[in-house]
């Protein structure tokens, strides 16, 4: 795998938790990216941390919803849902057939997921959360 995500100002959200977080999460996927020419035993580990963080995130961005009164906190929870099992269902393939057989839809599945989910669902909740807070 040969694949690098840059941090761009373009992902902030303007909220500090949930942007510390992405930026973790970035660290995190390019490291499993780096971890490829190490080995299965690196990618394993490299991914076992993405996923263990991913989880925590989205837990902890679910708590911010839930109190601040997101009202879309359900279809929210459902994409976390949603992005957990297809990056869960793409490690068991990998841990199956090898990395190589699944290198490029991981890739696809972590970029689609800061294009898409960061910069549409969770721009969506800073800005309800801009919105709706009292400064």
């Amino acid at each position: 795998m040969d694949a690098y995500i840059p941090w761009t100002d373009e992902l902030l959200t303007g909220v500090e938790a949930i942007d510390t977080d992405h930026k973790a999460l970035i660290c995190l996927m390019n490291g499993f990216f780096a971890a490829a020419p190490h080995g299965s035993d690196a990618i394993t580990k490299a991914i076992g941390e993405l996923v263990a963080y991913t989880k925590h995130h989205f837990a902890a961005e679910q708590e911010i919803m839930l109190k601040a009164g997101y009202e879309g906190l359900k279809a929210h929870i459902y994409e976390h849902e949603h992005l957990v099992f297809r990056l869960e269902s793409l490690i068991d393939r990998m841990m199956m057939i090898g990395a190589k057989g699944v290198d490029a839809d991981l890739v696809n599945l972590l970029r689609s997921w800061l294009i898409d989910h960061i910069m549409g669902f969770d721009k969506k909740f800073a800005d309800f959360l801009r919105t709706n807070t009292a400064p």
